[in-house]
């Protein structure tokens, strides 16, 4: 009888140990839709950076969008990751919404276009902050919430150089 009561002390005791670090490894409906966000604000900025770099008039410009498509393809690998190795999935195609934006797009060339892609750029970016603070401030899983971290500041950047973007392409 103490045999038993030994095995099963063990085994409570082992599960108490495993059972935080299983639990980390889950995902609220906050973190998948988080997810899924920020997965879309990465798709969007790759490919506005990609047609940026074909259609975009300024040189400046150009060299922007490039920045932004990698930086943005670099964080979406990051998210991925962090959404696979949580049992979550993270978006490979844009939602109708921001499809839109991307179409949008696609009819403007030379100056116009450099003009609409930087007030996307600022837009996307803009909506993105408040999503990405709370994620960072108040994220549950730890993945997402220093993956927000260290993304904030990026986004900031991205806003900031769209915004002086925007005020010096004539």
């Amino acid at each position: 009888m103490f045999k038993n009561f030994l095995w099963a002390s063990l085994l409570a005791a082992t599960l108490a140990i495993q059972l935080p670090s299983a639990q980390s490894n889950q995902l609220s409906a906050n973190d998948m839709d988080f997810i899924e966000y920020a997965g879309e604000v990465d798709l969007t900025a790759i490919h506005l950076g990609q047609m940026a770099q074909m259609d975009a008039a300024s040189q400046e410009v150009k060299n922007f969008a490039l920045m932004v498509e990698q930086e943005h393809t670099a964080d979406l690998k990051k998210l991925t990751d962090i959404a696979n190795k949580n049992g979550g999935i993270a978006p490979n195609t844009l939602d109708e919404v921001h499809m839109n934006v991307v179409k949008r797009l696609k009819k403007a060339k030379g100056k116009s276009f450099d003009h609409q892609f930087l007030k996307a750029i600022v837009n996307q970016h803009e909506h993105a902050l408040v999503p990405f603070k709370r994620e960072a401030d108040n994220g549950f899983n730890p993945d997402l919430q220093a993956y927000a971290k260290a993304i904030l500041p990026k986004l900031e950047e991205h806003l900031k150089e769209a915004k002086r973007l925007s005020s010096s392409v004539k």
